[in-house]
């Protein structure tokens, strides 16, 4: 987190609590089933989620979930789930082989010899998701939401191709979010479904997005992944005081990898890159906040730390103040990505293949039978029985997070995840480096 990242404005009716939600594409359906447990337990406390934030598919879950804010907090939860439920990948790709299959490799074609449009290229043909956001997600009703109360605001994070650097579209009744010291624009806008989708538009594999409104922030726009794809920053700058976060991996440092015996294969280099860009962000800006609380941190029951005060006072920004948060993610790394590769082989192995010749075509594509294998496949295949087991899951996980917090909040950053000094360090060498973008940008 930046400088300013600790900034809440709050909204005087006690704590303000936000969801963040990271990308990671049909693993989406995970974080449905943690909040699905967590939200009834934060309102038995008498709290409730006031701000959305996401990024990919964690944009639309943030939409979806806002959009039923009106609701009672297990009727939200189950209209989500049903979601994820009766979701197919025809609702959100094109099939791939056959004609569909053709189409994307003659749209590569025409790119590589510089016909046709650049912001059309991708492996994949996103199209159907246009009309399955609009029916799943009722945005007259998520601007009311915001408008009458039932939520503060929500905020979806893209990567201009302009800029390059993230915006975060807002749907909020006050003013958007100015901080001029972070790489991170804000615009306040009635959210729809392009916003979304440029949210979600992984690059390669889905074409950049066109965004329309509002006419400030016209312009193309890629996965907010690429660039922040976990949202905890716009969750504070928003003012949230304590943090809800599910993680599609664990939350610790990874491990180092062993590399294989044979050639890396295209699989493994594109499991690589989805796990930097849509994984691995979300530990190290966890790690950051943990630092920041341990290190940093004003809290009248510890006393003040004078020296970050000092600093922050000598550039103009706020005291840092603690954050609570609790977090939900899957308990060793690779889970998910080994549920996805089981369920292929029991759905689509062998001869089952030919129900669902784009299942079996991605895994010929991908070498076969691998560990990035089910990495991979676990960010596209919509499927309903991988979707019911990742739901499993993220329950299963939830409950195990209530039981080893009964308070619901940790602030503890050695209960939860390793900070020592190296993150003291890191935290102070982010802080060096925000002053300089933004010296340079005055």
């Amino acid at each position: 987190m930046g400088a300013s990242s600790m900034n809440g404005t709050g909204n005087g009716a006690g704590p303000t609590v936000a969801v963040v939600l990271p990308g990671g594409g049909a693993r989406g359906a995970y974080e449905i089933g943690a909040l699905s447990v967590l939200l009834p337990a934060l309102e038995a406390r008498g709290e409730r989620v006031s701000v959305w934030c996401g990024t990919s598919v964690g944009a639309i879950n943030a939409t979806t979930m806002a959009a039923f804010s009106h609701l009672p907090v297990r009727e939200q939860s189950e209209q989500a789930l049903a979601c994820w439920r009766d979701m197919r990948k025809r609702d959100v790709i094109a099939p791939i082989a056959g004609l569909g299959g053709a189409r994307s490799m003659l749209r590569l074609l025409a790119h590589v010899l510089g016909v046709g449009q650049a912001s059309r290229v991708s492996v994949l043909d996103p199209r159907p998701l246009e009309a399955s956001l609009d029916r799943w997600i009722d945005w007259r009703m998520l601007a009311r939401n915001v408008e009458h109360g039932a939520i503060d605001s929500v905020c979806v994070v893209a990567t201009s191709l302009a800029s390059g650097g993230p915006v975060g579209f807002v749907s909020c009744r006050g003013g958007a979010p100015a901080h001029s010291d972070e790489d991170l624009r804000y615009v306040k806008t009635r959210l729809r479904g392009q916003h979304v989708r440029a949210s979600a538009a992984i690059p390669l594999l889905f074409p950049a997005v066109e965004v329309t409104t509002p006419r400030a922030a016209r312009g193309h726009y890629v996965d907010g992944g690429t660039r922040l794809n976990s949202p905890i920053k716009p969750a504070l700058h928003l003012g949230a005081e304590r943090v809800i976060v599910v993680g599609l991996e664990p939350f610790a440092a990874a491990a180092s990898r062993v590399s294989a015996p044979q050639g890396p294969r295209i699989a493994d280099v594109a499991a690589n890159v989805l796990d930097g860009l849509l994984v691995d962000q979300v530990g190290n800006d966890l790690r950051r906040l943990a630092a920041i609380n341990s290190f940093f941190a004003e809290d009248a029951s510890v006393g003040t730390s004078r020296a970050a005060r000092a600093y922050r006072i000598a550039r103009g920004h706020r005291p840092y103040r603690p954050i609570s948060y609790a977090l939900v993610s899957p308990r060793r790394r690779g889970e998910i990505g080994r549920l996805a590769d089981a369920v292929f082989e029991r759905r689509f192995g062998g001869l089952r293949g030919l129900r669902e010749p784009d299942y079996a075509l991605m895994s010929r594509a991908l070498g076969g039978r691998t560990r990035s294998r089910g990495e991979l496949l676990s960010f596209l295949m919509f499927d309903p029985e991988f979707t019911e087991e990742l739901i499993a899951m993220a329950k299963r996980d939830a409950e195990r997070w209530l039981r080893r917090h009964p308070g619901f909040w940790c602030r503890d950053a050695a209960h939860d995840l390793s900070v020592g000094r190296m993150d003291h360090d890191r935290v102070l060498e982010q802080e060096t480096l925000d002053e300089f973008r933004s010296l340079r940008r005055r």
